[in-house]
């Protein structure tokens, strides 16, 4: 191990996006690691638990999550619900799943084996140096759903699971991933909206509730709600105010001057068009209720709930961007 101090404790999903490519090329570089202490490797949630229960008894400082982002989300949901280690270990995120949106936030930057490599070379640096690294901090979203518990990043609904459907079946299918796909998958979508397309157009009744204020109906085209600052090819879609953690954004069906305002508010200056009046609404908030009538994306994978959703923040997760 290096006299550094880094302790990488791995967690890895061989079945995720990129390291179905690249899943033994990957594991022998993280294996040459000097300041690796362990690497476990799930072959479904269900091992999770039994991971991080072996990284934490190898010592690991630094918790590397290599997959996608539902990985990401049940890893660290797990660690802060079961608590195995004595103290929040450091996160790293490598680009290894399909979409790779948390990555791109918090994580580790480049394709996944140069990820991998720049990783290594932060663990070989002095103790100065990594603590001189870029941290950022972010929160999880705490689903209480039909009865459990579910993690996540980013939840969406509306557009958004037409978006998904296409996305299986027309985007990754063909092997196109990262934000190539989600900017693919967006703009088909977008279009779909603009002609009014049924496959893409049908509102979702939506009864919001922001900080236990009475619940707001709305019939939704678009519903986002994230804890991450930048979306998929830097969007930055959350324009509201106040310090929640909890970001999110809603779209009317019926809104005025969709293309526009969409365009303005996936640069993150929506602009006086992207008003209530107008069908668009943003806010920061430190806990919702929704009761959604249709399907929810929570960091890739579709729900279909059954009641409402209780949604607050988790502890505050650090994570090493390099």
């Amino acid at each position: 191990m290096s006299g550094a101090g880094a302790r990488l404790g791995v967690i890895s999903n061989p079945g995720s996006g990129h390291n179905r490519d690249h899943f033994p090329a990957v594991q022998s570089a993280l294996a040459d690691c000097s300041s690796l202490v362990a690497h476990a490797i799930t072959a479904s949630a269900a091992d999770i638990p039994q991971a991080l229960a072996e990284l934490a008894e190898a010592g690991a400082d630094t918790l590397v999550i290599n997959g996608g982002d539902g990985t990401v989300s049940a890893v660290i949901g797990t660690l802060l619900e079961s608590r195995f280690f004595e103290q929040t270990p450091l996160i790293a995120v490598l680009p290894a799943g399909t979409a790779n949106m948390t990555a791109g936030d918090v994580g580790v930057r480049g394709r996944l084996r140069r990820a991998v490599n720049r990783l290594c070379r932060w663990s070989a640096d002095s103790a100065e140096a990594q603590r001189a690294s870029e941290r950022r901090v972010r929160h999880l979203l705490r689903l209480d759903m039909d009865g459990a518990v579910h993690h996540g990043m980013f939840l969406g609904s509306g557009a958004i699971i037409s978006g998904t459907e296409y996305a299986h079946r027309e985007v990754h299918a063909r092997g196109v991933r990262d934000d190539a796909s989600l900017a693919v998958t967006t703009l088909r979508t977008v279009w779909g909206l603009l002609r009014d397309d049924p496959a893409f157009s049908a509102a979702t009744p939506v009864a919001l509730s922001v900080d236990e204020a009475p619940a707001v109906e709305h019939d939704a085209l678009i519903l986002a709600l994230s804890t991450l600052h930048r979306l998929s090819f830097g969007m930055r879609p959350f324009w509201g105010q106040g310090t929640g953690v909890l970001r999110l954004t809603l779209v009317d069906r019926g809104c005025r001057h969709f293309l526009p305002n969409f365009i303005n508010i996936i640069r993150g200056d929506p602009g006086r068009g992207a008003s209530p009046g107008n069908g668009y609404h943003s806010v920061n908030a430190s806990g919702l209720c929704l009761r959604i009538n249709g399907a929810i994306n929570l960091d890739g994978e579709v729900f279909a709930p059954s009641g409402p959703l209780r949604i607050t923040p988790s502890a505050p997760v650090t994570f090493l961007r390099l």
